[in-house]
Formats: C-alpha cells, structure tokens, sequence
C-alpha cells in the first residue's frame, strides 16, 4: 500500500460515480474468474485415449492447471489495466500480489469444468474450497471498511472513547441470511442433481463465511511466503485434476462399453431393461434424443374366423383392438421429435430409467401408426390400456391426439387430457409390479378431421417428473364403435 489514505478510501472515477477498492478487487477478480472458466469450457477434454499413461495425464493436468492461470491472469490483466490507469505510476495495490492470490481459485476451474461434464457432486465441493481460498487471500491485502479515517489519529484517547458505548448501533448485515439462503438452494440442487448450479451456490457461501470469519491481517506475508502457499496449493491441484482424468478416461471407457452391449443387444433383439443404469438425455453429455421400441411380442397362432361367416351387424358392432407397437419418444424442447441422430434401444418404458441431466424439460410420447386409415365417423370412443410402474409421486395424465398424416397439413384431434387414477394422491401406492388401467377418451362429433391413419399419446406428468420419463406403458387401444 503507498499511503495509509489510499489503503482506506482508494476509488477510480468512473465519470462521476466513485468505485472502491473492495469493488474494484471483485470486479477483476470475477473476470478473471470467468475468463478461466471460459477457457476451461473451451480447451479442457479428456485425452482422446482410451488407455493413456499417468506420465502423459500428469502433463495434460499441469497443462490445464498452468492455462487456467494463464486464462485468469490474462482477464485480469486487461481489466485492470482498463480501469487503472489513473493509479499506473502509484497504484494501492499491486497487480502481481492480487494475482497471486486470485490463482489459488483459478487453479481449481480445470478439475471443477472436467467434474461438472461427469456430473459429479464432487465438484460443487471443489467450488466451496476455491470460493473459501479465494475470500480468504483477498481477506490478506484489501483494507477493511470500517478501518480509521486518517483524521480520527489526531484526537486524544479521552476523546475518541468518549460515549462510545452509547452512541454505537450495531451493524445492519445480511450476510448471514445470504450463507442460510445458499446453503438451501444447494441443497435444494444437489438434490435435483443440478451440481453445476449448487456449486455456484456454495462457493458464495463458502466465501461470504470465509470473508467474515477470516482474520484480516495488519501485516500482510511477503512475497517469499505468499509465493510458497501458492505452490503449495497449485501442488494440490494438479493432483486433483490427474485423479480427474483418470476418473473421467475410465468413466468414459465404462460408458462406451455400456453403449456398445446395448447396441449388440438392440442387433440380437435384446432388452434395455435387463441392463442396468440411467439412460440420460441432453446436449452435452448424454443423448440428444432416445426412441424406446417395444420387445417384439412372441407370436400367437389362433385359428381366424372368416368374415364371411359373421353378420353385418356383429361386423360393425366389433371393436377394434390395436396392440401397441409403436416407439416411445424421449426428447427436449424446442424439438417436437427426436432428432435424425437419437438414440435407438428396446424395452419397456415401467423398467428403464430415462431422465434428463440439464435445466429442460423432458417429453415422452408414445406414437402407434396404422396399417389403414380409420374413419372418425364410426368411433365414438377411444379406451387407452396402460401399464403403471411409476413410483415417483406426483399426477400424471395422458392426452390422446389423432393425426390424418396423408391429408395436407396433417390435421389432428385432441382428445383432452385424462388422469391416471393410480398416480392421484389419494390412490398412490409403492407398485412392486405394474398395476394396469383403462383410460377412457370420448371423440367428439363435428370434428375437423374425418379420417385418422395415427395415434399419438402424450405423457403429461406434473413437475415431480420435470427431468424423468415417466414409468408408464402403452398395452393397446380399442376403438368403441357408434
């Protein structure tokens, strides 16, 4: 610090506002924060590698370490030498001592990225600690705020302790509900497995908490010592990014494997359901789109009755029984279908496990096509049999949409929305094996569409089943005759 009086009110003008210094120290230390993990986004990879030495990982790690630092210091820099320039030939703080002490949170930004893209909940742990050894170097070197105006030295003891004790108020701060309210909403995301949001939760907890709990320190350590503490952290974490990559090469290598039986399997005519695990559907690390197809039925040879033989009436009055045949679709808005590029298995939507691993939504729809188109006008109900296995409490309905897909346009029908008597609060149980049901859905007279060759379910869950497929399974249809 050059002056006492810089130390304490230090501030850059900026038109006519003054900023400062705590300010001016949190804005380049978030830039350079973020240009560190702009970097990491960008840069950091796995080793493309499926079997790599830990020689060459323990380079790829400090590599990774080396550049976030670079990344993070080079932000920095360009701010800083932005904002001040008023201060270059007597500056209040020195560049290369706050860059010190913001590099013992950016050495942690490449295990943090790699941990996130594994959905990882060690990452949020990761953030905490770079967010705690953040707040606490800065603790070091910036001035406290309530540090003694120059002026206040040339009053006497006696008056300076005068009324002291009456006239002080106790300080107004929020901190402490801002660590409870963080603490919370980690919890609350660890829970819905958003680890890259709870991470940035609790690394503002953890450096408020440090912030307030840290000693600030009237002498701060030389640049010898402070140099050897950041080695020593620096140490640390190129540790912990080797055990990184070599938790996310093997990680990487199980998933492959899993991917490569469930595509032999699919070939053979396996089951999805006899594998076990998560299906996950995202843009990043999972898939963009999933199509369920049924397991083929096994065959049944009946004797047919001749149409000849039976009356015109029983004819007409027969309902028709579809069975359920079609794929069930798993996907993400803005996409009303799964893309060219989804991923295709079989099994039965009550056994596997399909859920999204980001902040959208996910829609599953079952979609069964017809061999012939089916006139409207001889309908009068459509029934929906249905298997449901889900034990995730929450309602859910279905809506049935009829499509004419020859007619231009593709015309369709909706139904409505029917709900799940089984998945209501008041007739929800734990279902150790599927419990079947019948939804009725009435089609109305007068309707736009005469014709339909294409029924489409849609899977309408509450938001308990924002991010998981529901475990509820299309038996067959029948449609009731006028």
């Amino acid at each position: 610090m050059a002056s006492s009086a810089q130390s304490g009110a230090f501030a850059l003008q900026a038109g006519e506002r003054p900023i400062g210094i705590r300010t001016f120290a949190g804005y380049i230390a978030l830039a350079g924060l973020g240009n560190a993990a702009i970097a990491a986004y960008l840069l950091f990879r796995l080793p493309a590698s499926h079997a790599p030495s830990l020689r060459s990982l323990l380079v790829r790690a400090l590599i990774y370490v080396a550049g976030a630092v670079l990344a993070g210091m080079g932000g920095a820099r360009f701010y800083w030498n932005r904002s001040s320039a008023p201060f270059r030939f007597d500056p209040p703080l020195s560049f290369r001592r706050f860059a010190r002490v913001n590099a013992t949170a950016w050495v942690w930004v490449p295990s943090i990225v790699l941990l996130s893209r594994q959905d990882s909940p060690v990452s949020v742990a990761l953030s905490a600690v770079g967010a705690a050894l953040l707040a606490n170097g800065l603790r070091r070197i910036l001035p406290s705020a309530g540090s003694p105006h120059p002026q206040d030295s040339t009053l006497q003891p006696d008056e300076r302790e005068l009324f002291v004790a009456t006239l002080r108020t106790a300080p107004r701060e929020a901190h402490g509900y801002v660590i409870a309210l963080c603490l919370y909403a980690t919890g609350y995301f660890m829970i819905s497995r958003f680890y890259l949001t709870a991470g940035v939760s609790l690394a503002l907890a953890a450096f408020l908490f440090t912030w307030k709990r840290a000693p600030e320190l009237a002498t701060a350590d030389n640049n010898r010592r402070a140099a050897l503490r950041l080695a020593a952290i620096a140490v640390v974490a190129v540790l912990v990014t080797l055990f990184v990559l070599l938790d996310g090469v093997g990680h990487r290598n199980r998933m492959e494997a899993s991917n490569l039986a469930l595509a032999r399997g699919n070939n053979q005519g396996g089951d999805v359901s006899a594998r076990p695990g998560t299906v996950k559907v995202s843009g990043i690390s999972g898939y963009q789109s999933i199509i369920l197809w049924p397991l083929p039925q096994k065959k049944q040879i009946a004797a047919p009755v001749p149409a000849s033989l039976l009356p015109s009436a029983a004819r007409a009055a027969r309902p028709l029984v579809i069975r359920f045949d079609g794929p069930y679709w798993y996907f993400q808005p803005p996409g009303e279908r799964p893309g060219p590029d989804a991923h295709q298995a079989q099994g039965n939507p009550t056994t596997v496990n399909i859920e999204a691993n980001n902040f959208i939504p996910l829609a599953m729809e079952a979609v069964q096509s017809l061999s012939a188109p089916v006139r409207l006008a001889r309908c009068r109900q459509v029934l929906v049999a249905i298997q449901n296995r889900d034990n995730l409490r929450g309602p859910i309905s279905l809506d049935v949409v009829l499509t004419d897909s020859f007619a231009p346009g593709k015309p369709s029908l909706s139904l409505g929305a029917q709900p799940i008597l089984t998945s209501q609060p008041e007739h929800f149980t734990i279902k150790a094996a599927p419990a079947d049901e019948v939804l009725h859905f009435p089609i109305p007279e007068g309707s736009k569409i005469r014709k339909f060759d294409q029924i489409t379910v849609l899977f309408l869950p509450d938001v308990e089943h924002f991010q998981v497929g529901p475990k509820i399974a299309i038996r067959e249809f029948t449609l009731l005759p006028r």
